[in-house]
């Protein structure tokens, strides 16, 4: 099994997945026993501020990473110093130590653009994600970190923007409507 940490999946156009619909999922954790997974592209009415008292400095948005345990709190970031981080891909990691985290952000030693929070993420089971993909629901590719911490990409440009990078016969959904019947 080749991983997918680190790379994205991309929804085709037509998923009948509300939850997914035109989603771009960056893949933390990928083997065996299952995948794991934060949707980049489906901000939340919440910013970091509001959740976390010491951080009211910091309006970040804060994303809807699955649906999962949405009660639980998780990062991505770009610094490999952060205790207990999860390499992805060049510059990018995952989790880590939070008090270190909010430590960083608080003091201003961490920049806040380089950190994307969620509220849960997104799971699958042993070989779920592998018949996921058989069946044509995900579009494996990758987009650039600089691109992942952009918080200004309104949600469905970064699905338009990813699935044109693929390039090929999947850029051409880019301009898929989004219900085919009303065409």
């Amino acid at each position: 099994m080749k991983t997918l940490k680190g790379r994205v999946l991309i929804s085709e156009p037509f998923i009948q997945d509300p939850t997914f619909e035109r989603s771009v999922i960056l893949m933390t954790d990928h083997n065996e026993d299952g995948s794991v997974g934060f949707v980049l592209n489906q901000k939340s009415d919440h910013l970091i501020s509001h959740l976390i008292p010491d951080l009211s400095h910091i309006d970040l948005p804060v994303f809807v990473g699955g649906p999962v345990e949405l009660d639980g709190l998780h990062c991505i970031h770009s610094y490999p110093d952060i205790d207990d981080s999860v390499f992805l891909k060049k510059d990018l990691f995952w989790s880590g130590d939070f008090g270190q985290i909010i430590e960083g952000l608080k003091s201003g030693y961490y920049d806040p653009s380089r950190f994307k929070f969620f509220m849960g993420y997104s799971g699958w089971a042993s070989n779920q994600l592998e018949s996921e993909i058989d069946e044509k629901s995900w579009i494996i590719g990758d987009i650039p970190t600089k691109i992942i911490f952009n918080h200004e990409m309104m949600d469905k440009d970064l699905w338009k923007y990813a699935i044109q990078l693929k390039g090929g016969k999947d850029a051409l959904l880019a301009n898929s409507p989004a219900n085919p019947l009303l065409n």
